[in-house]
């Protein structure tokens, strides 16, 4: 019975998400695909009727991100960071072992880079209104 167990543990935690990675990666893969073929097949059709296509069409147009994206994505990285250290801590506490409370500080990496989106949005914020 250990046996079966083991083997159930090492398909569900190691080939399982390989396996989902590998799906998501193919779909990924073959939508590209069909953009590219339906990129081509307008380029032949428009040379067949001699229609001559703007050279950036198909270019994507750079967004410049706001200071607002930099809080947004400082609130999710904080949240996430303090979220992993609450979750490991309160791990540790209800298990009473010392190692997950050293685990509990990784969640200092997270948190430190939304701190650092936080320092972004500030600046970008006091350059918008120095600007105006």
């Amino acid at each position: 019975m250990d046996d079966v167990t083991g083997i159930l543990a090492i398909i569900g935690i190691f080939i399982a998400p390989m396996v989902a990675i590998v799906v998501v990666a193919y779909f990924f893969a073959r939508s590209i695909r069909r953009r590219n073929e339906l990129r081509a097949e307008l380029y032949s059709k428009a040379l067949e009727k001699g229609v001559e296509l703007p050279p950036n069409l198909f270019a994507r147009e750079a967004k410049p991100k706001s200071p607002q994206h930099a809080f947004n994505v400082g609130v999710i990285c904080a949240g996430l960071g303090l979220g992993v250290a609450l979750a490991f801590a309160i791990m540790g506490g209800v298990a009473c072992r010392r190692e997950f409370f050293y685990v509990a500080a990784l969640g200092a990496i997270p948190t430190l880079i939304g701190a650092a989106y936080f320092a972004i949005y500030a600046v970008g914020k006091k350059q918008q209104h120095g600007q105006a």
